[in-house]
């Protein structure tokens, strides 16, 4: 049976923690934002934004809105029409870069006030109320917002018969009428606060309203220094002035969420939004960087964190299998892994222990101590030769890879796996490498021994030989299986996921007679393909590293979307595509991520260390503000 893009148990199971686990943490997010005690870096995530307690971004629907994708209001958009505060000019279209009218902004405005988002209904007038009449209003479809608003005080005309609705209302402006609605609408006043823009004169009318909706956290500047108050409000920034606004209705307790949630297949809440941390830098060394970085992901909206905590075969977190790393730069006792769990579920996403199965070396650790135990001296290419795992090829020569069909090195896999997932409350195994370094590998005595056995083959297979390269690959294959059983045996709701190859040209065919031309199958011996259609693995990420300013390599991450697209739609498998933001300038990062996001079940970027290839990280932020550009299939 072929189970469509959001169906099934294992999507249900990588999408989201249990449906009360998840729950349980969005709502402690929200709950400890709300009342300041959730500890945060300077600058603060996002998720400690004006707008997070009225947008807890887990239960916000998205919207089909088409052209605000790129827009950095895109959250607010969301959360607004979630409220019921703005709308669409049609199903798909926002039009976020118009500029706002005054009859519109009453329009939202009394959307607030009314009590079909919480907000308590229009306080009856005293009967020393003036009678408000414009002369421009007949007809009008906001009359009626419009008058009983100006009844209120909250908003006024140009002049004591004209309200001159579809005239632009400008930031000075808005500032005006979103203070007097605290005031008069809803009775709360807002904190008194100093202008700090040089272009905002003190004798302006508008000058204390922009002081107070700058110390409330309602606006801020064009600039540190300047807020351009004549400047026209745009749809989209009105989205965001209100959202931050209907936080503060929400810490005074004058209103509710709005019940409605995001459906099992909305856009934002079923894709992931993952990130690679690798253990190379300082990121993941002591428990202040850790926070940082987990805080910077948070701000990225980033829903799965897959850190690595293994570099090489050495241990970052307490163990009985892995000798503890030699690393000197890492803070003395920290358990990096469960200083992660413990970090990530504070901040409501889910972390992916991350394992680099097949490399055992790597030059950082030239001049370093060897621990006991460790595989790189015990069972590498220096031991002894029958206690060497690492693979070799087929003229003799050893690699520093081990070897995927020696019949320890599945066992060890299998241990760490077992162990990690035994003692620490992880939402994911990764996996990493599950491959050959090339088709001419495999030649380990041991593995030969076993190739024999299993096959009943004699002699010394060439690397051409079909049953020899069949048997390879289910070596591979069965490293997956292992690490499938321990996490099933524990009985735990943990996924498993690998990191696979999708090297130059995609499959000639976006089908399984195309995969197996393409390099993974033929190069590296990875049936990545097999393991999505069986189920052994609930996620899988394909490395579409390509730089998309190169035509060649623009073409193959085309060839490769197209066969993870046609992959998607056919397994209960999450295929999430990896990005390669380190080759990549920002624009090119999101345009790949969008692509990947409309496509496919989510995107991943490798990596939170360089999301682009001249260091930029603004792009982070780009990521965080517009919930990754999610959007229907189409």
């Amino acid at each position: 049976m072929v189970i469509g893009r959001f169906g099934g148990a294992a999507l249900a199971r990588v999408r989201s923690l249990t449906s009360a686990r998840r729950a349980r943490r969005v709502l402690l997010v929200a709950a400890l934002v709300a009342v300041g005690l959730l500890a945060t870096a300077d600058p603060p995530p996002a998720s400690a934004s004006p707008t997070s307690t009225a947008c807890p971004r887990q239960l916000v629907p998205s919207t089909s809105f088409t052209d605000t994708l790129r827009s950095s209001h895109r959250v607010a958009i969301d959360c607004a029409d979630w409220w019921g505060i703005v709308q669409g000019r049609s199903t798909t279209s926002f039009a976020p870069e118009l500029a706002v009218t005054r009859g519109q902004t009453s329009a939202m405005i009394a959307r607030m006030q009314r009590g079909t988002v919480g907000v308590p209904a229009t306080p009856e007038l005293p009967e020393t109320a003036p009678q408000v009449t414009f002369v421009d209003l007949d007809g009008h479809r906001f009359a009626q917002d419009i008058e009983a608003l100006a009844a209120q005080g909250v908003v006024r005309g140009v002049d004591a018969e004209r309200f001159v609705p579809d005239l632009p209302i400008n930031r000075a402006q808005m500032a005006s009428i979103i203070d007097r609605f605290f005031e008069r609408g809803v009775g709360i006043a807002l904190p008194d606060g100093s202008v700090p823009f040089d272009d905002v004169s003190p004798g302006s009318v508008h000058a204390g309203a922009i002081g107070r909706l700058v110390a409330a956290g309602i606006t801020t500047g064009t600039t540190p220094r300047t807020y351009d108050p004549g400047a026209p409000v745009t749809r989209a920034q009105m989205a965001s002035f209100l959202t931050r606004a209907a936080s503060l209705l929400v810490d005074a307790e004058l209103t509710g969420l709005p019940e409605q949630r995001p459906g099992l297949n909305d856009p934002y809440t079923s894709s992931i939004r993952a990130a690679w941390v690798h253990l190379f830098d300082g990121r993941l060394k002591s428990a202040a960087s850790i926070a940082s970085t987990l805080d910077e992901l948070a701000a990225a909206d980033v829903s799965h964190v897959i850190a690595q905590v293994a570099r090489r075969h050495d241990a970052y977190y307490d163990s009985d299998v892995l000798p503890r790393t030699p690393d000197p730069t890492l803070a003395a006792d920290l358990d990096v892994l469960q200083t992660l769990i413990d970090g990530a579920q504070a901040r409501g996403m889910q972390l992916h222990a991350w394992i680099s199965v097949a490399p055992s070396w790597h030059d950082v650790y030239r001049d370093l101590p060897a621990p006991a135990g460790w595989i790189a001296t015990e069972h590498g290419r220096t031991a002894p030769e029958s206690q060497r795992w690492v693979t070799r090829n087929a003229t003799g020569t050893w690699s520093t890879y081990l070897d995927m069909g020696v019949p320890a090195v599945q066992d060890h896999v299998a241990a760490v796996v077992a162990e990690i997932v035994e003692r620490y409350d992880v939402d994911g195994i990764h996996l990493d490498y599950v491959r050959y370094e090339g088709a001419d590998r495999g030649y380990n005595p041991a593995a030969l021994a076993a190739y024999r056995r299993d096959t009943g083959a004699t002699g010394t297979p060439a690397p051409t030989d079909p049953t020899f390269t069949r048997w390879r690959r289910d070596q591979a294959t069965q490293v997956i299986r292992r690490a499938r059983d321990e996490i099933d045996a524990s009985g735990r709701d943990v996924t498993l996921s690998a990191a696979v190859i999708s090297w130059g040209p995609g499959p000639s065919t976006p089908d399984l007679s195309g995969f197996r031309t393409s390099s993974p199958y033929t190069r590296t011996l990875q049936d990545w393909d097999r393991w999505a259609r069986s189920g052994l693995v609930d996620l899988l990420l394909p490395m579409n590293y390509f730089r998309a300013h190169v035509p060649t390599e623009a073409r193959w991450f085309s060839q490769w979307l197209a066969y993870e697209r046609a992959l998607s739609q056919g397994v209960d498998v999450a295929i999430v595509p990896g990005i390669g933001g380190y080759l990549n300038r920002p624009v090119n990062v999101l345009d790949q991520i969008e692509l990947a996001m409309q496509r496919t079940d989510g995107a991943a970027v490798y990596s939170a260390q360089q999301p682009t290839v001249d260091g930029t990280r603004r792009v982070l932020d780009q990521l965080g503000r517009t919930r990754w550009m999610s959007a229907p299939l189409r």
